[in-house]
Order: C-alpha cells, then sequence, then structure tokens
C-alpha cells in the first residue's frame, strides 16, 4: 500500500513536466539555461563581452573581399600584368625617341707636338616601327596574360569567399547542434532527478540512475567537441574577414525550409563559359598561348621594319702650340632599317617547339576546366536534390520518433517499459533533429558551391539565404551539474 501510493504521484509527473520539458527544449530557439557550474575554464561572459547581434554572412564576405591577403596579393599580380601589357604595346606600334650629349677631352701626342682637343656632341635620334610582327604577337600574348592574372584574381576572392562561407555553414551547424544537446541535456536532468526520487522512493533502480547519468556525461562531452569546433571556425572567420566576429546561436525558429539563391542547372551550365573564373582563366591561357606561338613563328621568319631618324651636332677645338680653331660638324640622317635573323644556332626553332607545345598544354588545361566546372554544377545540384529529400525524410522521421516516444512514455509510466526504453526513444527524437539540421547545412553548402562557381558568392546573392538564421548572439553556456 505504501509503494502504491509513492508511485502514485509519477504518472503525473512523468506525463506532465517531462513530456512537456521535451516537446520544449528541442523546439525552442531559444537556449536551455541549466544551472551554472564551477568549473574554471568557463566563467561567465559580462554584458559588455558579447555583442548585441551576430556578425551577418554578407557582412564577413565584404570584410574579406576587401581584406584578405591572398585577394590583395592577387591584386597586386593583375595590376603588375596590366603594366607588362602596357610595355609589351608600346614596344610594338609606339615610336621612341632618345637623345644623347657628351664632353670629352682628347689628348694627342705627335712627335714633340701635342695636341690638345676638347669636344662636344649632341645627337637626337627617333625610331618608328613600320612591321614587328613578332612584337606585334607578343603585345598580344601580354593582354592575354593581364586578363588572365584578372581573372586569377577572381579566383582568389572566390576561394576565399567559398572558405569563409562554409567556415560560417559550420559554425551554424554546431550551433544549432550544440542546441539540440544543451535541450538534450536538460530532459536528460530532469530524468535524472525523476530516477533520483524513484530510487529513493525505492520505486526504481541504481541501474536507472546510472544509466540517465551515463547519458548526460556523454552530452557533456559532446558539447566541449562542439564548442571546440565553434572557436575553430570562429577563427577562421576572423582570419579572413580581419575584423571579430560573433557567432549565430544556429537556424531562427520561423525559418523557412530552405531559400533557393540559385539559378537551374540550365541557366548554370549557359553561365558557367562566361562566369566561372578557372575556366576564364585556361580560356585566356589558351589565348596567350596562341599569340605567343604566332611571336615565336614570326621571330624565325620575319624581318622587322623600322623607320629611323637622327641629327647630331659635334664641335671640336683642336689646339696646337697655342693656335686653336674651332670646328663644327652637324649631320642628319634618315631611312628605313630592316633586321632579319639569318642563323641563329637552332635558338628560333626551339623557341618556336616551346610555344607550340605550352599552346597543346594550354588547350588540355582549358578542355579539363570545361570538364570539370560541368561535373562539379551537376553534382552540386544534385546534391542539392539530394538534401531537400532529406529534410523531408528527416521531417517524416522526426514526427514518427516523437509518436514513438510518447507511446513508450505511457508504457513506462505504466511500468511496461523499463528507463532505457524511454532514453532510447529520446535519443532518436535527438538524432532525427540532428540529421535534419545536417541536411540543411548540406542544402546550404550546395548552394554555397553552385554560386562559387559561377562567380556569384558575394553579399547580394547570400542576402536571401539571412532569413534561415537567428541574428542573436552565441551565448556561452555553462553546463549543469545533476
Amino acid at each position: 500500500m505504501a509503494l502504491g501510493l509513492l508511485i502514485t504521484p509519477l504518472p503525473a509527473l512523468a506525463s506532465g513536466t517531462l513530456a512537456l520539458h521535451w516537446a520544449t527544449s528541442l523546439s525552442t530557439p531559444e537556449d536551455p539555461r541549466p544551472a551554472p557550474s564551477s568549473h574554471p575554464s568557463k566563467p561567465a561572459p559580462t554584458a559588455g563581452e558579447q555583442a548585441s547581434r551576430a556578425t551577418p554572412w554578407p557582412r564577413m564576405l565584404l570584410a574579406a573581399d576587401q581584406q584578405a591577403a591572398s585577394n590583395r596579393a592577387f591584386d597586386a599580380g593583375a595590376q603588375a600584368a596590366q603594366a607588362l601589357s602596357r610595355q609589351a604595346w608600346a614596344t610594338a606600334w609606339m615610336p621612341r625617341a632618345d637623345a644623347s650629349a657628351s664632353a670629352s677631352r682628347r689628348r694627342q701626342q705627335i712627335n714633340e707636338t701635342t695636341v690638345n682637343t676638347p669636344a662636344t656632341a649632341l645627337s637626337v635620334s627617333a625610331t618608328l616601327p613600320l612591321w614587328r610582327a613578332a612584337d606585334q604577337a607578343t603585345a598580344q600574348a601580354q593582354a592575354a596574360q593581364a586578363e588572365q592574372a584578372q581573372w586569377q584574381a577572381r579566383g582568389s576572392r572566390t576561394n576565399v569567399a567559398r572558405e569563409l562561407s562554409m567556415a560560417f555553414l559550420m559554425a551554424i551547424e554546431a550551433a544549432e547542434q550544440r542546441r539540440l544537446t544543451l535541450a538534450q541535456q536538460d530532459l536528460l536532468q530532469e530524468q535524472w532527478r525523476i530516477n533520483d526520487r524513484r530510487l529513493q522512493a525505492g520505486a526504481g533502480t541504481i541501474l536507472d540512475v546510472l544509466e540517465t547519468r551515463t547519458r548526460i556525461d556523454q552530452s557533456r562531452v559532446t558539447v566541449q567537441d562542439l564548442e571546440a569546433r565553434l572557436a575553430t571556425q570562429k577563427l577562421t572567420l576572423e582570419r579572413l574577414s580581419h575584423q571579430a566576429v560573433t557567432l549565430a546561436t544556429g537556424f531562427h525558429e520561423h525559418s523557412p525550409d530552405l531559400p533557393t539563391a540559385v539559378s537551374s542547372l540550365d541557366e548554370a551550365l549557359l553561365l558557367a563559359p562566361n562566369r566561372h573564373p578557372p575556366l576564364r582563366d585556361a580560356l585566356a591561357q589558351v589565348k596567350a598561348a596562341t599569340a605567343t606561338d604566332q611571336a615565336r613563328t614570326a621571330e624565325r621568319w620575319q624581318p622587322t621594319v623600322d623607320a629611323v631618324a637622327s641629327t647630331s651636332l659635334v664641335r671640336e677645338v683642336p689646339q696646337l702650340d697655342g693656335f686653336s680653331q674651332r670646328q663644327t660638324t652637324r649631320e642628319r640622317a634618315i631611312g628605313v632599317q630592316m633586321n632579319w635573323a639569318l642563323f641563329t644556332g637552332g635558338f628560333q626553332q626551339s623557341r618556336t617547339r616551346e610555344s607550340a607545345a605550352l599552346l597543346i598544354q594550354a588547350q588540355a588545361r582549358r578542355d579539363e576546366a570545361q570538364a570539370q566546372v560541368e561535373a562539379a554544377l551537376r553534382d552540386a545540384y544534385q546534391t542539392l536534390s539530394q538534401a531537400r529529400q532529406v529534410i523531408t525524410l528527416q521531417r517524416q522521421v522526426e514526427q514518427t520518433a516523437s509518436a514513438t516516444y510518447e507511446a513508450l512514455r505511457k508504457a513506462f509510466v505504466a511500468g511496461l517499459r523499463t528507463n532505457l526504453d524511454l532514453l532510447n526513444a529520446q535519443q532518436q527524437i535527438y538524432t532525427a533533429r540532428q540529421s535534419l539540421v545536417t541536411a540543411r547545412i548540406n542544402a546550404l553548402s550546395a548552394q554555397v558551391n553552385i554560386l562559387a562557381l559561377l562567380d556569384q558568392l558575394d553579399a547580394d546573392h547570400v542576402t536571401p539565404l539571412m532569413p534561415l538564421f537567428d541574428t542573436a548572439p552565441l551565448p556561452l553556456l555553462a553546463e549543469s551539474t545533476p
């Protein structure tokens, strides 16, 4: 009779407090607030240590685009390539004028006679290229290399944006998984208290308490691992954006399932030849290699023809036995100059073979880049489609797991199921929601990859995805101990 009185309050407690806590703790966007811990490595943050809002994804992309060291390095390389292109164009097409001046004193000894001759000379010469096929082709090659450097700089920006975006998504996943784990930890603590009261009343066993305590310790380890992942991703975001970053708490409570920030696969395949940086880099390399091959052929077979003009003034004053006489010489010349390499010992032939091999290499690289971008786009869209299907299936799994838990809870209250059965049912709901978070992150990662492949991973294109994320900063919660 006494045992029955002790067990009588249990159904109300299990069906009321426990069920309500499970339903709210894994669905609410707010993090649970367990009792503070005295662990010295996790001090409670002050009010000024946390920002009022998480750092937005678009803002970090803008900062990384301007501040990332690799972007600045590639920008400088593109500017240098542009300067080289202008130099090659000037060599091939622009006239050149040179001026020179000299002053000298010549001393001659003829038998016993000494002749001192001071002299000054001024000259101006001009050269106008009339036909320089090799230099003109070289200028075209340098222009193509400048274009290639620009696409390499854009590719660097895309890589930085992709790395930053993936770090942001990994941080969102870790924050959301941490929130779910803390919610499950609170539920396990409540279950532990129930089992402890049952043990003290003589209705439960020490095994129930130990099983629950083991699950609590496992959840603590999971939280620590997730916090380490969050710290790593935070360092990556700060390194790329060159600013202090406040992480978000995870997904927004009322966020849409999956906003779309990308076009269709057919449109992406049409855009790729004009937008994919590595492919545009390879196309520019083919153009540069073609022009270089033409330049080497021209060097081997074609002469250079220049119009030349010059004028000079030379003044000498020979001094002999105290007498001197100024002599002034003026000279003007105009003409056409042709240079033709007749024999170079095989030098030009080797340069021609080198350029032909580099052209073949560039064409192969272009074909590989074309195949890679098409395969990467198809794979990303396939991943996106599969992730959407998984999201739908995981929602169904979550509903089924919740119904199973509710049935097991009632059976547990009636004494037909054990504490381990109830813990396993809770774990199934937690696992289903974890898998749902992972599926949403996979879908977002696929969209990030698509945008990166099309050189569209910037603040404007990720803005439609921002309603998914909670803007509240990630709180550094301490763990509780039962």
